[in-house]
Order: structure tokens, then C-alpha cells, then sequence
């Protein structure tokens, strides 16, 4: 099987002065696992959350793989419980009361991707031929009202509450996150909401398609997303074969 090149980048964007978000790539042997996690919080250190939990999500799992190599979902909710309560514990002792960040994750072995998701950061498939999916459905306030019907899709992109999130880490005991497997051949993009808030999918699509790397597509969505507006911090992470 061809090897899983990656990439994770992020960018602080063109209006904000901290960059909350965070992105990280695992090489867990035959494994590999990519994630994406944005801050919230502001002074409350949304920074200190996303990196918290992105790190103690991959230690996790990269912990029970060392155990079990066939481990799937009960793997990725174990590690989204185990940095809900990083993130929890952290801000009890700081007194940080208040942050929280989502967190968007896909663990790709062999033919196959695992997505888990909490929040409103995205896991995107893009296959061969260039076409692009959105595999984890958004936990936000405007996603449970286009599902109840009461908005459309077009009306749910520039809706005021957009950016409000149903689940977060750090902001309840009990956490849900939502997972979602697929057959895998191309390249599996997780990204912050700073992304599609300035890009369009198709536009998504073609530049992946296009980029001679996942470097270069990388860079190429960032620089996207700036010329756009740069309205929120950008993170992404590429995995492609």
C-alpha cells in the first residue's frame, strides 16, 4: 500500500492576536493519526486548552495502539474523555475557568479512516477523482437547526450564531463526540472552522486536488483562507496517498 505523507500547519489569520488553534501529525507505525483542536476562551486561554487536548487525545491513543493494534472507537472515546478532563482539571487548578476547545480527529490504518469529532472543526475526505465529502457533521447551534428543518444550508453559512458550538472539551464532565468511519483513498483533511468560514468546498477540493503535496496544499488553503479575510485562526492537517 502507498505510503500516508502528512502535514499539519496553523495561522494565527488577519484579525486575531492570539492563535488559538492547534494541529498535530502521529506516525504511530502502520498508523497514522492527524487532528486539529480550536481554543476558546480568549483571555480564559483557549491556546493553553487546544494544545492541552490535542496532545493528551494523541498520547492516548498512541498509548493503546502500543497495546492493541486492532483498537477503533473505544480508543478515540477514551481519548476524548482523557483530554475533556486534561482540559477540565487544568482550568480548575489555573483558575482558567471558561476555556474549552473542539477537537477533530482522523486515525487513518490501512484502508480505512476513522473520524471522531467534537465541535465545529471538520474532517473532509477528498478521493482520487477529486471529489470532496464532509464526514463529521458540525455539533453547533445552526447544525441542529438546519436538521430541525428550520434552516437551509445557504442560510446556516452566514447565520450570526454560526460559531456557536452544542459541545466543546473542557466545558462538561460528559462528553459525546461523534464518529464516523469510511473507506479511505485519497487524502483525509481536518481543519478549524477558520477554513471553510473563507473557503468554499469546491474550492477546498480543487486546491487539494491540485497541490503537488500536502505541503503545498496546505499552504495553499492558508493563503486561501488570509486572502479571504483571515477572519478566525486556520489550522489544517493532510494526510494523502
Amino acid at each position: 500500500m502507498t505510503p500516508l505523507t502528512t502535514c499539519a500547519r496553523t495561522d494565527v489569520g488577519q484579525q486575531r492576536e492570539t492563535n488559538e488553534d492547534a494541529a498535530l501529525i502521529r506516525n504511530l507505525g502502520e498508523a497514522h493519526l492527524l487532528a486539529v483542536a480550536d481554543g476558546m476562551g480568549g483571555h480564559a486561554a483557549g491556546d493553553v486548552a487546544s494544545e492541552l487536548a490535542i496532545e493528551t487525545f494523541a498520547d492516548t491513543v498512541e498509548a493503546a495502539l502500543e497495546r492493541d493494534r486492532t483498537a477503533g472507537e473505544s480508543v478515540l472515546r477514551e481519548a476524548v474523555a482523557e483530554a475533556n478532563e486534561a482540559v477540565l482539571d487544568r482550568a480548575a487548578a489555573d483558575g482558567l475557568e471558561g476555556m474549552g476547545t473542539t477537537l477533530v480527529a482522523a486515525l487513518v490504518q490501512g484502508g480505512r479512516a476513522l473520524f471522531v469529532n467534537v465541535g465545529d472543526s471538520r474532517g473532509y475526505h477528498i478521493d482520487e477523482r477529486g471529489r470532496l465529502e464532509q464526514v463529521t457533521t458540525d455539533q453547533s447551534l445552526v447544525q441542529e437547526l438546519v436538521e430541525q428543518g428550520e434552516l437551509t444550508e445557504a442560510e446556516a453559512r452566514d447565520h450570526p450564531q454560526r460559531n456557536v458550538v452544542s459541545q466543546a472539551l473542557g466545558t462538561d464532565e460528559t462528553i459525546e463526540p461523534d464518529l464516523d468511519s469510511i473507506a479511505f483513498g485519497g487524502t483525509v483533511l481536518c481543519c478549524s472552522d477558520g477554513l471553510p468560514e473563507e473557503v468554499k468546498d469546491e474550492a477546498l477540493a480543487s486546491v487539494v486536488d491540485d497541490a503537488m503535496s500536502v505541503e503545498a496544499a496546505a499552504e495553499t488553503l492558508i493563503n486561501r483562507a488570509n486572502a479571504a479575510g483571515g477572519s478566525d485562526n486556520i489550522a489544517v492537517a493532510l494526510g494523502a496517498r
